[in-house]
């Protein structure tokens, strides 16, 4: 039935009256499609405080619901008016072929759901890849004109300008820095992603200065915005973005002063720009072991970079972990999001300074090597070079030698960047908007040799009343799925997280943060499980307590059903367990975790504490042994071998740990008192406790843990004192003090 009403619809007659709704309709999608165009640049100023990692969520979220819309406009527009219609281009197949390839290597991957959907932390995966294939497309047809395009660029450019403003007053101190330190980071929450913007923004507004041919007024702004630009990316002191800046601006100036045969004096001016910047550099090595180039922010992070430091020294080593993960999976790689399992899988101990819990390779190249594989990685690779192949092409003289090497100098200094750090959605669309205008340059160059264009078209009738009308449904249910949803769960976790620990409050906003059944689940449950770790740990009702157990053990139980190779995830379980006294419970767990990663000391450190709470003891020092022999240069690592030996009754072991590496076996660490608590060794806690009041003798709290280690050990004089000095130094104590003065006094151990 519904395929005769098509071609009932197909065969009645277009009346003219129909075809002009037809043309209207048209005119409103094309409108649509250009105001979601016009609205991309603003995304930067967008941060959801309502919303779990508001500075990702919000950009994230605007992006792929104005592309869902704009997608569905653009749709409907290729129906009405074959213009509108992609044409073949080896850039356009490039990019399909590597969202295919990864699509591929995502499905096939350690874990699609992941890898598909990705995480609030970082919202990337294939959906946001989709995404900007979506808008790569819409942008490269929809803005089909240089008018267009350049108050497109302008837009960015404008707004480019208006966060230049924002972080200026930032480094004035007006509006403080989100990430803390001194490091401007805007409305980015991270200054380097504040950095990769400003850098891409650099060169658009270069390309743009050198198209305008109007009133001088306007390009002393172009100058004065790309002025801005700079220091902010100076200020962000990113080591990555600056030295890109620097190397683009070089490759660029070198490009110009080598293929512009026609302005000299353009071409003196790129020179004049290579040897200032090599001068910039030199004056830098000349300064860099003064006291003012130390003492800086900024010069402060190059005066110490070199391949030994240990940041330097991480990096290589966990692209050295890649290779490793490469080699086990070398055509598809493991799927987006999925680096986390090779950084287990293959972990170095002497990573033990580092972050336990790397996502990314902090390297392009290994990103997509880990993510796709070779065949991944070569598509990426072939996106960059179909390109460059369009902006260099001889036939495409829409761009001249100088605004060619402006874009190349842009890509050579954003390519850079990534060797160092990993995109974000904002430097993502920037891309893909240098892409789509490239590919404009080259259709503009060739439009006289374009043969007719293709006109068949389907019936304006048809279109309105069946296709646009399904288009419409189609977009609503996207919007729903792709964004509502997880909106949703993004709203209820963070609410969860802010409300009081403890209360119904929040296990409702737990409870609900799961019941949209996201991809936000998995972060909902680690972050349920952190929190019920703490309440175990405090004065809660036994009910409480319980209420947190039951929900934390369902929901990590499905995580882990649904990933068990992931050794963060059986850490945390086992954690739970072991907070909540449920020894047994937890061993498995933390068994499967080390097996998934058994190189790594954390880990190792959980289970030895497992292991003595069960009562193996010797299993335990057998455990905290294995942890300090993996990295004997960690003082965690001797610290918890200390505590095993403690529980050991092995005093001689302790002395051998921990007088090495401290000098003393007083050594202020929590594990360590508790130990030497529960093992009698009163002494031993009443000696950490006077070490660390000596440290800070205005700490309050520091006085009632001494008061405490004092009254442990009979010596209630020196308890007082410490409880008097304790209220002296905060009156907030006063009558707590005073209470545990009186029941002292009267013999009483309170």
């Amino acid at each position: 039935m519904y395929l005769n009403l098509l071609r009932a619809v197909e065969l009645a007659p277009q009346g003219a009256g129909w075809y002009s709704f037809s043309m209207k309709v048209e005119n409103i999608l094309r409108k649509v499609v250009l105001a979601g165009i016009f609205l991309i640049p603003f995304i930067p100023f967008i941060v959801s405080s309502s919303l779990f990692f508001p500075f990702i969520t919000g950009k994230n979220f605007a992006f792929r619901i104005i592309v869902e819309i704009i997608f569905g406009g653009w749709l409907g527009l290729m129906l009405y008016n074959p213009a509108y219609r992609p044409r073949f281009s080896w850039l356009l197949a490039a990019i399909a072929s590597f969202v295919g390839i990864i699509a591929l290597a995502d499905i096939f991957g350690e874990n699609p759901l992941k890898s598909i959907w990705s995480n609030f932390e970082r919202m990337e995966g294939l959906v946001t890849l989709v995404h900007l294939f979506m808008y790569f497309l819409v942008v490269g047809t929809v803005l089909n004109t240089e008018k267009l395009w350049t108050r497109f660029l302008n837009t960015s450019v404008a707004v480019s300008g208006l966060l230049g403003i924002y972080g200026l007053f930032q480094l004035w101190g007006f509006i403080t820095i989100n990430q803390g330190g001194v490091r401007l980071d805007a409305t980015f929450g991270n200054a380097t992603y504040l950095a990769i913007y400003m850098l891409f923004h650099v060169f658009i507004t270069a390309l743009l200065l050198m198209r305008f041919k109007g009133d001088r007024i306007v390009r002393h702004l172009y100058i004065g915005i790309m002025a801005l630009q700079v220091m902010m990316i100076y200020f962000t002191a990113t080591r990555g973005a600056i030295l890109g800046l620097l190397g683009g601006v070089i490759f660029a100036g070198l490009l110009v002063a080598i293929f512009e045969r026609e302005q000299k004096t353009l071409r003196k001016t790129a020179i004049g720009a290579v040897v200032a910047v090599l001068l910039v550099v030199g004056g830098f090595f000349a300064i860099k072991n003064t006291e003012f180039a130390k003492g800086s922010p900024v010069l402060g992070r190059f005066t110490n970079l070199s391949l030994s430091s240990g940041t330097v020294d991480a990096r290589f080593q966990i692209w050295g972990l890649a290779i490793e993960g490469v080699k086990e999976r070398p055509l598809l790689g493991w799927g987006q999001e999925n680096f986390n399992f090779v950084f287990n899988k293959y972990y170095k101990p002497e990573l033990y300074k580092q972050e336990q819990w790397f996502d990314r390779t902090h390297n392009i190249v290994f990103d997509w090597l880990i993510a796709g594989g070779i065949l991944g990685f070569l598509a990426y690779l072939a996106i960059a070079l179909a390109t460059l192949f369009y902006l260099w092409r001889p036939r495409n003289t829409f761009l001249s030698i100088p605004e060619k090497s402006v874009i190349t100098g842009l890509l050579a200094g954003y390519g850079f960047h990534n060797l160092f750090v990993f995109d974000n959605i904002i430097s993502y669309i920037l891309y893909f908007t240098v892409m789509a205008f490239v590919c404009f340059s080259y259709r503009e160059s060739i439009k006289p040799e374009v043969g007719e264009v293709e006109t068949k078209t389907l019936g304006t009738d048809i279109t309105s009343r069946v296709y646009v009308p399904i288009i419409v449904v189609i977009t609503i249910m996207a919007l729903y799925l792709v964004n509502g949803k997880p909106i949703l769960t993004a709203h209820a976790l963070l609410r969860a997280i802010a409300t009081q620990p403890g209360s119904a409050e929040q296990i409702e906003s737990f409870k609900k943060a799961f019941s949209y059944d996201t991809f936000g689940n998995q972060e909902a449950a680690e972050q349920l499980a952190q929190i019920s770790t703490r309440i175990a740990a405090n004065r809660f009702d036994i009910e409480v307590k319980q209420q947190y157990l039951s929900l934390t053990e369902t929901e990590m139980q499905k995580v882990v059903d649904r990933v068990p190779n992931d050794a963060r995830t059986q850490l945390f379980f086992g954690t739970v367990f072991d907070s909540f006294s449920q020894y047994a419970k937890a061993q498995p767990h933390l068994v499967r975790a080390n097996e998934l990663s058994p190189k790594k000391p954390t880990i190792l450190y959980q289970l030895g504490f497992n292991a003595f709470n069960r009562g193996d003891t010797a299993g335990g020092l057998g455990i905290f042994k294995e942890a300090y022999e993996l990295a004997p240069e960690s003082k965690d690592g001797a610290i918890y071998y200390a505590v095993g030996a403690v529980n050991s009754g092995d005093r001689a072991l302790l002395e051998d740990i921990l007088i090495p590496t401290f000098g003393s076996i007083i050594v202020d660490s929590d594990h360590l008192v508790q130990a030497y608590f529960n093992n009698g060794m009163l002494h031993e806690v009443l000696a950490v406790w006077r070490l660390r009041v000596e440290e800070d003798p205005n700490n309050p709290q520091k006085r009632l843990g001494l008061a405490a280690a004092y009254l442990e050990l009979g010596q209630r004089q020196n308890t007082i004192a410490e409880l008097e000095k304790m209220i002296e130094l905060d009156p907030n104590y006063k009558a707590q003090g005073e209470y545990l003065i009186r029941e002292i006094r009267a013999g009483r151990n309170p």
